[in-house]
């Protein structure tokens, strides 16, 4: 129940109504770690799929090699079953929605092989220019040999695909820019488009049923609540939240008596003991009794349940303009007062320009961050919807952000591309 699947998951519960069969080829839930396997989400997977799991091979090889990624992992065994498959059936394209970027590889191999064309689905960058190695971690051999073959990968796959969807326009713009000229199939009419995640409403429904009525729960202490990635990536956005926590907290202690920040799921792999990185930082600006870190990760139910039993939602973004936060129109569906802190220059910032309901936007830039007394300004008007319990019905607002709609989006695409 990683980010990077829940695009396949809602894919599978709305394609077929749009007249698409779906069956899924996917790497063994022992690839991943055991706190990334959630023995309580099975009812939010359709029942009516058909998923092909890989199991793992030479799991022995790649510990003593070092490799602990999964798409190089499991490239080879999924290469194996797709080719199976292919053989025993007729399928009309083959969608690749990961951030494990070595299994863009596949749809060439395939496409080269079978004849069947291939839609690629970019989360993230595949190769930023000028990255050596990830923000979170030291420089290395391994980084940079990293670099150099995602560069690699990149435009290998880039210059086969037939169609390609990215969750932020910036990263669409960024491939047209390096592959216009080789005049790629995915720039021809309809066979391009940047369509973010979406929301799912029957994950809410699910996740609420056995839950307290919310209207039943009353009084302080007013929780806002952030469940997702946290240290050094966040650590920027989450300082202006932090400053400006501060600020209101001088200028209005009454009105920032009752509230609490919970941060859930900041660190994979937390151990006790372990930093808790964005709780240091909120100390740091003299609010670390407002703010409770819990790094462990929750499972998918539990992180709905936990924003279903809050009474604000927080989204943290990072400093890549491109970054559009896999969570934010669940959060808004959810109906709670939110507050974003985005990259200004970013697709989720511009949402929160277009769309008034959907909530506050705090901003960081390329070399500055919105003004303080501005970004308190805007954090107190959050804080007195939290605390007055308000309810925001956005359902109308953010409809063209739900399942349904992306899901016709991406038949639409499906069909330009045959």
């Amino acid at each position: 129940m990683i980010a990077d699947m829940q695009r396949a998951r809602q894919l599978a519960w709305e394609l077929p109504k749009l007249g698409w069969e779906v069956e899924v080829l996917s790497p063994s839930t022992e690839y991943q770690p055991a706190t990334c396997v959630d023995e309580d989400s099975a009812a939010f997977f359709s029942p009516h799929s058909h998923v092909h799991c890989v199991a793992r091979m030479w799991p022995g090889m790649f510990k003593i090699a070092r490799i602990g990624n999964i798409g190089w992992r499991a490239v080879l065994p999924l290469w194996s079953a797709g080719k199976r498959l292919l053989r025993q059936k007729h399928f009309d394209l083959i969608y690749i929605s990961t951030a494990q970027f070595p299994l863009f590889l596949l749809g060439r191999i395939w496409q080269r092989r079978f004849g069947v064309p291939y839609i690629l689905d970019i989360h993230d960058p595949v190769y930023k220019e000028g990255a050596r190695h990830p923000v979170w971690a030291q420089p290395s051999l391994k980084h940079r040999v990293s670099s150099a073959l995602a560069k690699h990968l990149e435009a290998h796959v880039a210059k086969g695909a037939q169609g390609l969807i990215a969750v932020s326009p910036n990263y669409i713009d960024t491939l047209r820019q390096r592959y216009e000229a080789r005049e790629p199939a995915w720039l021809r009419s309809g066979r391009c488009d940047a369509i973010p995640f979406s929301a799912l409403p029957q994950d809410l429904s699910e996740a609420r049923s056995g839950l307290t009525p919310y209207s039943e729960r009353n009084g302080p202490p007013y929780r806002m609540v952030y469940v997702g990635v946290g240290g050094p990536v966040m650590a920027r956005s989450f300082t202006l939240f932090s400053r400006a926590l501060s600020r209101l907290r001088m200028r209005s202690g009454s009105l920032c008596e009752g509230i609490r920040v919970e941060l859930f799921g900041t660190t994979l792999g937390w151990q006790p003991g372990e930093a808790r990185g964005l709780a240091d930082i909120a100390a740091k600006w003299g609010v670390g009794d407002l703010v409770r870190e819990e790094p462990g990760r929750l499972s998918y139910r539990r992180s709905l349940e936990v924003l279903l039993q809050s009474d604000g939602a927080l989204i943290f973004g990072v400093e890549d303009a491109g970054y559009m936060p896999s969570k934010l129109f669940s959060y808004a569906l959810s109906g709670r007062p939110l507050l974003a802190t985005l990259h200004r220059e970013g697709p989720a910032f511009s949402l929160f320009q277009k769309i008034s309901k959907l909530g506050h936007a705090l901003w960081i830039g390329q070399n500055d961050d919105m003004p303080l007394e501005r970004a308190t300004s805007e954090l107190e008007i959050f804080v007195h919807e939290v605390v007055t319990r308000q309810i925001f019905d956005r359902r109308s607002s953010i409809a063209q952000y739900l399942a349904p709609a992306m899901a016709r989006r991406h038949v639409d695409l499906f069909e330009a591309c045959l």
